[in-house]
């Protein structure tokens, strides 16, 4: 299989000059580029001239949960580009004898753990029936104390601590339609606007589709070896058959090479068009008149 490396590249949308997701033309504001990949978690291929700015604003947002709710710790850790650069101490709640305390502490000596919500594969892939549930879900939990971490703390020989994880339980939707973000840009990149029917993907990246567990799905599966060191993340796209109709796939691994030991992180697949042509039509919106009261 060939393979172009488009890392850091700026690329025009082919069929471009609407926003890839609503249609829209942009009106004054024009289109903004949209990262292929976060570029809080490290991404830096664009796409130009993609977004409008009301569905930049949602994106921005997806983009956001991804990089402070889920890697916030591991960015800083394993120092991800950031506009607003990145703490020198991190906070760490651990219990000791006489009860828990909260501390902060420098980069280098700060324990930490990182979430990953897994759920099923998607519904489309294993027959189920559509609906808005992720099923059973759950999470792979990986976690980092330093060697000195006793040290840092003042423990003596015997004595005992504990360090508590107080991640927030996850947003599956918001973490679903994020990976969603990457599938459809990754593949607008590949194959251009036209190049394939996007099915319901915008939608449910812009939040306006309740059932994206039956097109967003991870592997439950123990995750294999991370990848070899410089792959930060892997996006394959690929396709499936189903009933005469060959319907387009992406395999995301976000921090690809990045694990615990034998254990990398785990992989997602996003359904997210299928062959075809898809037009587009631009769509201008209407100005918006101010209120007139009669009095």
């Amino acid at each position: 299989m060939e393979t172009e490396d488009v890392k850091g590249k700026k690329i025009t949308v082919q069929g471009g000059g609407v926003c890839i997701y609503c249609g829209w033309d942009g009106g004054e504001q024009g289109l903004h580029d949209e990262h292929t990949v976060p570029y809080s978690l490290g991404g830096n291929t664009e796409l130009l001239g993609a977004s409008c700015t009301d569905c930049e604003a949602i994106t921005s947002y997806l983009d956001g949960y991804m990089a402070n709710a889920i890697f916030s710790h591991l960015r800083v850790h394993i120092g991800v580009q950031s506009r607003s650069g990145h703490p020198s101490s991190l906070p760490a709640t651990i219990e000791l004898s006489e009860g828990q305390r909260a501390v902060d502490l420098a980069t280098g000596d700060h324990p930490f753990f990182l979430n990953l919500p897994i759920w099923r594969p998607p519904g489309f892939m294993i027959g189920k029936q559509l609906s808005d549930g992720f099923g059973e879900p759950g999470r792979f939990t990986y976690w980092y104390v330093p060697p000195h971490f006793r040290d840092v703390i003042g423990l003596r020989d015997g004595d005992i601590t504990r360090i508590i994880d107080t991640s927030r339980p996850h947003n599956f939707s918001t973490f679903a339609r994020g990976l969603a973000k990457i599938a459809y840009c990754n593949a607008v990149m590949k194959y251009g606007l036209h190049g394939f029917r996007p099915l319901v993907t915008p939608d449910i990246i812009r939040g306006k589709y309740p059932n994206i567990a039956y097109f967003v799905g991870s592997d439950p599966r123990i995750p294999p070896p991370p990848y070899r060191r410089g792959i930060q993340h892997s996006v394959i796209l690929g396709s499936i058959t189903y009933s005469h109709t060959k319907f387009l796939t992406a395999t995301i691994r976000l921090f690809a090479d990045s694990g615990a030991g034998d254990k990398g992180m785990p992989f997602y697949t996003v359904i997210y068009g299928s062959e075809g042509s898809h037009r587009i039509v631009p769509k201008r919106r209407s100005i918006k008149l101010p209120r007139t009261i009669l009095l």
